[in-house]
């Protein structure tokens, strides 16, 4: 693995370019993409959107070829200091034969998505070194209605806009898994529901600091067998995060892509785990989820923690790829100890 690249912080006036690498619901859903520029505009950002973003191209933008083009000219652009993804899909990783690293590592800065973004974050860091962020997206965190939530505007600016490190990360005191049909515009109707939050399971105890790896679990399936698979040199004592999506794979499917991780030597490697509080899961799969992590890690020492605030529930943190964070299980405290940007 090759040294990591801290991307520049993002000031305000700073320019935010927006892409879609992969379905095209910026352009399906054009009210999402105003809030989600008008959240950014409040924020004291301006924004640029992709030639291709807001195009329908069957299950996906637009082809691989146009959407590759749109990173390529905002890493190219010196006005554009973040790229952030309109929202996931399934299909970046029709991009990967196409993206030009070399004009990535040479042009640094900050991208951020979730979801099937994972793809292009995991790679992103790989192949080209570049720190990548694991964050939210524009239709879906930016355009909430009436505005961004507060717990997860407060932990990006303090990762993107801060060149210390975000230090500790605490649980949030409500979360929410509910979608208001965004086709008949119930999201402007009213703010989704809010549920008190039980905060996180600290599952396994101990402690543990090594450099953040992770996303989407069903994303991250892409990479696996490409040259953008970190490695086992990479997975050495990493703190591998990791969520499951709106899909809603049971957790027998997880429990085989966690087998998968320990036949591959994954496991043995880590340092530490978190895990993002699942969605659609009943209390009861959630505890059933619980229990397949201890069986599949009962034969390593790293500390655990599950229901945490980043995926696809809101609101989220935002987890930067390839930085340094510390688990402390006997305080009950994570933190990021490393400075995501300069």
């Amino acid at each position: 693995m090759q040294q990591t690249i801290r991307p520049p912080m993002l000031r305000p006036g700073d320019t935010v370019g927006i892409v879609s690498p992969s379905w095209g619901g910026a352009g399906t859903f054009p009210h999402r993409l105003d809030a989600g520029l008008r959240q950014l505009a409040a924020m004291g950002f301006r924004t640029k959107v992709g030639s291709h973003a807001l195009n329908r191209h069957g299950y996906v933008s637009d082809t691989p070829e146009n959407r590759a083009a749109d990173l390529h000219d905002m890493f190219r652009d010196p006005e554009v200091r973040a790229i952030v993804a309109a929202i996931g899909g399934d299909h970046s990783c029709q991009l990967l034969p196409l993206l030009d690293f070399d004009l990535i590592r040479a042009n640094p800065k900050i991208f951020m998505g979730y979801s099937d973004n994972t793809v292009l974050n995991v790679a992103f860091w790989k192949g080209a070194g570049l720190r990548t962020f694991n964050g939210p997206a524009l239709i879906t965190d930016f355009a909430e209605q009436p505005r961004m939530y507060e717990y997860t505007e407060r932990y990006m600016l303090k990762v993107l806009c801060d060149a210390q490190p975000a230090g500790e990360i605490e649980p949030s005191p409500w979360w929410t898994e509910e979608l208001l049909g965004w086709g008949k515009k119930a999201d402007l109707e009213r703010p989704r529901q809010q549920v008190p939050s039980p905060g996180w399971t600290w599952l396994k105890p101990g402690a543990a600091e090594g450099v953040l790896i992770g996303g989407c679990i069903e994303s991250l399936q892409h990479l696996r067998g490409t040259h953008f698979w970190p490695g086992l040199d990479g997975w050495q004592g990493a703190i591998f995060f990791w969520e499951t999506s709106e899909d809603k794979p049971t957790p027998p499917v997880v429990d085989g892509i966690l087998m998968d991780y320990e036949n591959m030597g994954v496991l043995e490697r880590l340092g530490g785990m978190l895990v993002g509080r699942p969605m659609y899961y009943t209390d009861e799969e959630k505890t059933l989820l619980n229990d397949i992590i201890l069986e599949r890690t009962r034969k390593y020492n790293f500390p655990v923690i599950t229901g945490m605030d980043f995926g696809h529930t809101a609101p989220q943190f935002t987890l930067p790829v390839g930085c340094r964070a510390r688990i402390d299980g006997e305080s009950r405290r994570f933190e990021i100890v490393e400075a995501a940007v300069e």
